[in-house]
């Protein structure tokens, strides 16, 4: 008898599901050391609610610093208050939708 289908993605985290434990998402470039705080309810604003490890492996993430593909990496935390107060938050400015024209000759 075959074995049953079961969908891989089942109860994998996602950021809606860290947004309702209100954590902070930290990124940090490996080759540059720089660390970027955001808050993840914005990023399920930006991209809507994906799993916590395609945000950074599916989109392909470039370091603003040093320019490197591939070396972003994130963590989930919930900083203590001692610590929210010297970390610098992105915040989310705006969404810019770009149209892009496709030609094709016949």
């Amino acid at each position: 008898m075959p074995e049953p289908y079961w969908p891989k993605k089942k109860g994998s985290y996602t950021l809606a599901d860290a947004a309702r434990n209100s954590s902070h998402a930290r990124l940090r470039c490996r080759y540059c050391k720089t660390e970027r705080w955001y808050l993840v309810e914005e990023l399920v604003e930006a991209f809507g609610s994906i799993e916590c490890d395609d945000l950074v492996y599916g989109r392909r993430w470039r370091c603003r610093k040093c320019g490197m593909e591939d070396t972003i990496e994130m963590s989930l935390e919930n900083p203590p208050a001692a610590n929210l107060q010297e970390i610098r938050l992105r915040r989310l400015d705006g969404i810019v939708n770009i149209r892009r024209v496709l030609w094709r000759d016949e």
